[in-house]
């Protein structure tokens, strides 16, 4: 009885330390994000004597340029030119670019494309589930006219999913041009 006790406890024991260790590794993986995430939004404040920083739910939010009027609500609805970045280190770059519909952008990135549709200026309503919770969490509260930066971990991106060039678990960061803002 003794020994398929302990066969039994070991094998639980080889089960669960692998996944313990991937859950340390992912909470190193975070706390880095979280550090780059510090680092880039300090870079964009120093860079910018008017730029304010907001926190919400893990997202943070570095405005570089103030808009005027209502401040979007949970509900409410915003249009938008956006550049979407996984954070790989302290600074963003093209190199990690993975979506825009902001023409200057994409050129500079050296983007080929052919479709210029796809610079058209996007509508979001917040109350959308498909919105990745971070820039759900982040978009909460930007006035139109504002230009900003919302950054947040992989606990708050597309999670475990690789999509396209996006890392599995990676941090984003969304440059965005707020054209307005709508709570009707």
């Amino acid at each position: 009885m003794r020994k398929h006790f302990w066969k039994a406890a070991i094998g639980l024991a080889l089960i669960l330390v692998p996944a313990s260790c991937g859950d340390k590794q992912l909470a190193t993986i975070y706390d880095t994000q979280e550090s780059n995430i510090e680092a880039i939004s300090e870079n964009l404040l120093n860079a910018n004597e008017d730029a304010t920083l907001e926190r919400a739910n893990g997202s943070v939010r570095i405005t570089v340029v103030h808009g005027e009027g209502q401040p979007l609500e949970e509900r409410g609805a915003v249009a938008l030119y956006y550049a979407g970045y996984y954070i790989s280190g302290r600074n963003l770059g093209s190199g990690n670019l993975f979506a825009t519909n902001n023409e200057s952008v994409a050129n500079s990135a050296r983007w080929a494309v052919t479709d210029t549709s796809s610079f058209d200026i996007v509508t979001l309503k917040l109350d959308d589930k498909d919105i990745v919770e971070g820039l759900r969490d982040g978009l909460l509260g930007v006035k139109g006219g504002d230009e900003c930066y919302v950054l947040f971990s992989g606990k708050k991106g597309f999670g475990k999913k690789k999509i396209g060039n996006i890392p599995s678990n990676a941090a984003l960061a969304y440059h965005l041009w707020i054209k307005s803002v709508s709570n009707d």
